[in-house]
């Protein structure tokens, strides 16, 4: 029936022939309250940063959370796990409320937020998201059997899926106390109440929680509409037909995502870090922290397991070693010629 209605629409055919937004989001359900499965069994978790003051803080103890951070990530020890490092700047409003007694003072904040109306004013959300999927590499080969087996078994299927969310919200739990100086806090289902935004946690009585949104929702679809926010309920449905509340356009060098209305529209470009210097450090895109636009930063790093990563260091070293050892031998042979020309020029004088 939907489909007749469709076709019957000035541009039906035309909508209909395009790919649904869903084809390409893979985030299907809410496996526990901060846990979100995805489409291939892969499970995911969210954790918004408020950051830290970089700026005001001593070199010394930038780089000693520096290495703070690689220690943890080397104690996930397996290729299971991913790491996504998202940034969004986005401008917010300045206006500021309030009354004054005093006509000093009135006029004074009148002043101040004439000046902040003509500023434009970014906040940077900072989110850490911790992927948990199946093994890489020739290590992955008896984990993909031992899924393929428990298929056919809803029992011991839906056992190894409780496990999985068990192992990955006690490591988000680590990681959170790892990074309580940066204000680290899980996303995951809330409760608020229609006349107060804010959040309302392990209250007694559904009336008294109000009803339940989803965090994890919400930074998808901040993701998806180009850096718009927006408050997203618990869906009933497929996140991936849920979230995605903006029409995208793409042309060869720009994007526009279209939204309902036109002050939430946002028109973009994408650009790629092509490869990173030999040398690292903390600190080398916070430059991007203050500039005057707004963008949505992404990083990831998916951890090789001991054994592989092993492996190709030595096949590395290997090649390394013989191509020095060719290099030396082209070397020797050049100071050779050079020798055997010269003796050549003195029998010729």
């Amino acid at each position: 029936m939907l489909k007749v209605v469709k076709e019957e629409l000035g541009f039906g055919k035309v909508a209909g022939n395009e790919r649904p937004m869903s084809v390409h989001i893979p985030y299907m359900r809410h496996v526990s309250d901060t846990v979100i499965g995805l489409e291939n069994g892969t499970l995911i978790s969210v954790i918004k940063l408020d950051g830290l003051f970089f700026q005001t803080e001593d070199q010394a103890e930038l780089n000693m959370r520096s290495v703070v951070q690689n220690t943890m990530i080397r104690a996930l020890g397996s290729s299971r796990y991913s790491l996504w490092s998202t940034v969004i700047r986005r401008e917010v409003e300045t206006e500021i409320g309030g009354s004054f007694d005093s006509s000093f003072c009135e006029i004074l904040n009148d002043r101040y937020m004439d000046q902040l109306r003509k500023k434009r004013m970014f906040t940077n959300e900072i989110y850490l998201t911790i992927v948990r999927s199946g093994m890489k590499g020739a290590l992955g080969l008896g984990d993909s059997l031992k899924r393929i087996f428990e298929r056919s078994n809803k029992e011991a299927r839906s056992q190894a899926t409780r496990e999985d969310v068990t192992d990955l919200e006690e490591l988000v739990g680590n990681i959170v106390k790892e990074l309580h100086k940066y204000g680290a806090k899980p996303l995951g289902i809330t409760y608020r109440k229609k006349s107060d935004d804010t959040a309302k946690k392990d209250i007694d009585g559904e009336d008294a929680k109000g009803d339940p949104y989803s965090e994890p929702c919400e930074f998808f679809n901040t993701i998806l509409t180009c850096g718009v926010p927006r408050k997203m309920r618990l869906p009933r449905m497929g996140i991936r037909n849920y979230v995605g509340t903006s029409r995208l356009h793409f042309s060869k060098r720009t994007m526009q995502a279209q939204a309902a209305v036109e002050e939430d529209s946002r028109y973009a470009a994408l650009l790629s870090i092509k490869e990173y210097p030999p040398f690292t450090g903390p600190g080398m895109l916070d430059g991007l922290l203050q500039v005057n636009h707004e963008f949505i930063l992404t990083q990831s790093f998916t951890l090789a397991d001991k054994p592989i990563a092993q492996e190709r260091i030595s096949r590395l070293q290997r090649q390394i070693k013989a191509s020095d050892e060719a290099g030396k031998a082209i070397e020797a042979q050049q100071l050779a010629d050079r020798q055997r020309n010269r003796d050549q020029d003195d029998r010729e004088r």
